[in-house]
């Protein structure tokens, strides 16, 4: 019998945000959990799972880079978890920034920006104190540009080099897609739409249920690529 799959987000207070991480998991075949911001942290989950007779599950992180929430929250909330329940967790890699992933937002911001008229496109992450993690979602940005054939960009919506007015100041006068490397809505993806307002930029949506096929992908250990 196959492990349980959990697939653990960071968490939002955003309205729409758990109803978004839930279609995820839905679509992959597992259930949500969360590590911040809802009573579904992995602890509750994982009574869920004793509670029906399970002894063991697989957790995929909601994450894109191997940054402090994925190096230290998700492994000390793993800990806790199988400590007050019992059940093993197995850690499985998180959505990384590999080509599995650059394939997706290709053809996400290929088919936006054709519908837009978008000229080019600005990948907008949350961003992240460790400079490794940013560097990786630049370095996603420039296969994305190779994939579409559209010039890119990428900005942080955290961060002494990040936020809304940030990107508002970079769109200017032009025209570009502006697609979140985000699964779910958040408060920080709705700043920067607030930003966006009054110029020619064309915000695009969060990913939702495109990456379930790499969450099913990293929970039968398929490596980040």
């Amino acid at each position: 019998m196959a492990d349980a799959l959990i697939c653990l987000a960071h968490g939002s207070r955003h309205p729409r945000a758990d109803a978004a991480v839930a279609a995820v998991a839905a679509a992959a075949g597992g259930i949500p959990a969360y590590l911040d911001f809802s009573p579904l942290t992995l602890t509750t989950v994982s009574h869920l799972l004793a509670a029906r007779g399970e002894r063991s599950a697989t957790v995929v992180p909601l994450l894109f880079t191997r940054a402090f929430h994925l190096r230290h929250d998700v492994p000390a909330a793993i800990d806790a978890a199988q400590r007050e329940t019992g059940v093993r967790l197995h850690l499985a890699g998180g959505i990384g920034t590999g080509d599995d992933l650059a394939g997706v937002l290709a053809g996400t911001v290929a088919d936006a920006a054709a519908r837009a008229g978008a000229p080019e496109f600005i990948l907008y992450s949350v961003g992240s104190g460790d400079p490794r993690a940013n560097a990786a979602v630049a370095d996603l940005t420039a296969r994305v540009a190779a994939r579409t054939g559209l010039p890119g960009q990428h900005l942080v919506a955290t961060g002494p080099r990040g936020g809304a007015a940030r990107l508002r100041a970079a769109v200017g006068d032009r025209r570009p897609l502006v697609q979140p490397l985000f699964i779910a809505p958040g408060t920080l993806w709705d700043a920067a739409v607030d930003a966006l307002t009054g110029t020619a930029a064309v915000p695009g949506v969060p990913l939702g249920t495109a990456v379930a096929p790499l969450v099913t992908a990293r929970a039968a250990g398929t490596p980040v690529r």
